[in-house]
């Protein structure tokens, strides 16, 4: 399968559980970087796609929810490292992962 044809299909599947979840807002961030990306294959000029997802966004999210997603979605594309950090530490926060043990060295 091809990489844009993967990203494709994450994209469907993302789209359906931030429109079937309560809490799909959540994932409006890693959509809108996703987007960027699918762009990015199809050699289009950034927001030539998202832009038309992003004013959708407007109309139907707080504002606060969107410009989050758009923070979250610039630090993926520009530094995903971090992003990563952030949201282990958010699960970690939550209890959905368990804190890392530091472990004494092997001898």
């Amino acid at each position: 399968m091809s990489a844009r044809k993967e990203l494709e299909e994450r994209i469907a599947r993302l789209d359906s559980l931030i429109a079937e979840r309560a809490d799909g807002h959540r994932g409006l961030g890693l959509r809108l970087a996703l987007g960027f990306a699918l762009e990015l294959h199809k050699e289009l000029p950034p927001g030539a796609e998202t832009g038309a997802l992003v004013e959708m966004w407007q109309s139907t999210y707080p504002e606060e929810w969107v410009e989050e997603a758009i923070s979250q979605a610039g630090v993926l594309m520009s530094n995903p490292g971090k992003m990563a950090l952030e949201l282990e530490a958010r699960l970690k926060e939550k209890g959905l992962i368990e804190p890392e043990v530091a472990q004494a060295p092997s001898e």
